[in-house]
């Protein structure tokens, strides 16, 4: 089904990213369950999901790396006018070109993780937002070498507000 996210029908609240793929064109999240509404008249009718998919196309920017550089170089020099300007897209941290950011809160502190390193991780939803082009899930990540230990994670996406919500079959609560 296509979604409207401002039109929020379904959520992942407490339930796990089993998976994110990122591509060219699209970005796909997999979670274990997930939960959709649907309004019948007056009352409103819950549904499990099983093994959903989110689909999300990316925005498409018509910029070639050099140009994106320039860009971020433009706005940071207009800031600091110190800025060494011979930045390049490898020397900024994360996955600017992905679309994607992924971070992890400990003590008050930020740290961006990359794909690879958050899929070891167990990610719990609590919390999730949609705006225009713009995705938010926040939650805790265990699994690390201390099976007490947990941190507060967010994963943010941007996207060019096509999406699919793809399932195996749904389940009245």
């Amino acid at each position: 089904m296509k979604l409207n996210l401002l039109n929020q029908v379904f959520s992942f609240h407490d339930f796990h990213l089993t998976n994110l793929e990122v591509f060219d064109d699209k970005v796909i999240l997999s979670f274990d369950e997930g939960i959709y509404f649907e309004k019948k008249g007056e009352k409103q009718v819950d549904y499990i999901m099983t093994n959903p998919k989110l689909i999300l196309e990316k925005t498409d920017t018509s910029f070639t790396k050099e140009e994106l550089e320039e860009v971020i170089e433009n706005i940071i020099h207009a800031f600091d006018s110190d800025f060494d300007e011979n930045i390049e897209i490898d020397d900024i941290e994360g996955e600017i070109m992905d679309s994607v950011e992924i971070n992890l809160l400990k003590d008050g502190k930020y740290k961006k993780i990359s794909i690879e390193e958050f899929l070891k991780l167990n990610f719990e939803i609590i919390n999730e937002s949609f705006g225009y082009g713009y995705m938010r899930f926040f939650g805790i990540v265990t699994d690390f070498d201390d099976k007490e230990e947990w941190q507060n994670a967010s994963l943010e996406i941007f996207y060019n507000n096509e999406s699919k919500l793809i399932y195996e079959s749904l389940e009245k609560l």
